[in-house]
């Protein structure tokens, strides 16, 4: 069985809410831009809590399985991880292709 390193599940953690970041910015970006908000006057995204409570909480959670089912923690809150991170990946790359298109067309 595969055993992901704690600093790697660390990095992907982070990695991953990151993207979640970037994926809910570009969804205010194109909801404002359908709406016609002019730029600067639209809505803004925090970062708190979902960095950096979100993902240590998910890191303590792997040690915490991790302790009782090794490798179990770290293999199942990193494929959870790895599955939002491309869904989140998509979604912020969908919409800013939409975003690309409105502005173009304006």
């Amino acid at each position: 069985m595969v055993y992901i390193p704690v600093w790697a599940l660390f990095i992907l953690l982070f990695v991953a809410w990151f993207l979640w970041l970037f994926a809910c910015m570009a969804e205010v970006a194109l909801t404002e831009a359908r709406k016609g908000v002019p730029q600067g006057q639209g809505r803004l995204v925090s970062i708190f809590p979902g960095i950096p409570i979100f993902p240590l909480a998910f890191w303590g959670i792997a040690l915490l399985i991790d302790q009782f089912f090794l490798p179990w923690g770290t293999n199942l809150v990193a494929g959870i991880h790895l599955g939002l991170s491309i869904l989140w990946l998509v979604s912020a790359i969908r919409d800013t292709r939409k975003l690309a298109k409105i502005e173009h067309a304006t």
